[in-house]
Order: C-alpha cells, then sequence, then structure tokens
C-alpha cells in the first residue's frame, strides 16, 4: 500500500503542528522546512481544515494550530481523510472493467489487509508520531 503525496505531506503537517507546544504555524514555514511548492502545502492545508483537523487564522498573528488536542486525532483518520482511493486492484473499484470479479478470490484478502493497515495506523495518534522540535530540525524561532 502506498500513501499519495498529499497525504505524505499532510502527515509532516501535522507532526510539525503537534510538535510546536500549541504555537501556530505559517504556511511560508512549512514550505521552507519541507521545499514544498507553496500551491501543495495551500491545498493540503485546506483540505486539514475542511476535515478539522488543524484551524486557521487569518491576518497578522494568523497561523495553523492543531484543532483539537494531538493525543484525540487518530493517524488513521487523518490517512481515510486524505486518501482518496483505498482500492488495491481494479477489482475494488466501482465499475470496474476486470472479467473475473464476480469470481475473483483476491478481493477478500485485499480489503483485510486494508483494514489491518488502517487498524494498525489507529493504535497511534498524532501526539504519538509528534517529534521535539530539535528532533527535526526546528528552532525555537522556527515554533
Amino acid at each position: 500500500m502506498r500513501l499519495n503525496d498529499s497525504t505524505d505531506i499532510a502527515l509532516r503537517i501535522m507532526i510539525h503542528a503537534a510538535s510546536t507546544g500549541g504555537q501556530r504555524i505559517t504556511i511560508d514555514q512549512i514550505v521552507a522546512h519541507y521545499h514544498l511548492p507553496r500551491s501543495t502545502v495551500m491545498k493540503v492545508v485546506n483540505a486539514l481544515t475542511q476535515g478539522g483537523f488543524l484551524s486557521a487564522q487569518r491576518g497578522r498573528s494568523g497561523g495553523l494550530t492543531l484543532a483539537r488536542d494531538a493525543g484525540d486525532i487518530p493517524v488513521s483518520a487523518l490517512v481515510e481523510h486524505m486518501e482518496t482511493d483505498f482500492a488495491l486492484a481494479e477489482c475494488m473499484r466501482p465499475g470496474n472493467a476486470c472479467t473475473i470479479t464476480r469470481r475473483c478470490r483476491l478481493i477478500s484478502p485485499l480489503e483485510e489487509a486494508r483494514r489491518a493497515f488502517l487498524a494498525a495506523l489507529a493504535r497511534y495518534s498524532v501526539a504519538d508520531i509528534a517529534l521535539e522540535p530539535a528532533e527535526f530540525g526546528l528552532t525555537a524561532t522556527d515554533t
């Protein structure tokens, strides 16, 4: 299973936000720290805000903070929100073109694997994956 790039970026943003001790972070800080295109960060931040994972405040003293306590945000919920397609094979997609779908014995093991993947992620919260600022190169002025 492979996470899409937006999910990967969302996880990094959430780790960053959880690791700042409740201080606001800005899109510019995220762009600079992770060397990502601003438009990509904006898109992911928008999805995280709409999903209730981040709170955004506009203006001079604005920025991003976690919408709720990091311990209350399961990593699985974040991944499920960001992933647009959990179909691991053609046969798992609506309207698939596979000619053996009705008799296929692969669908059940793949679905079991998908559920196990999400169950493993559900055991962890954003607080569990947060780092100390120094662990990923942030200084007191970056947080």
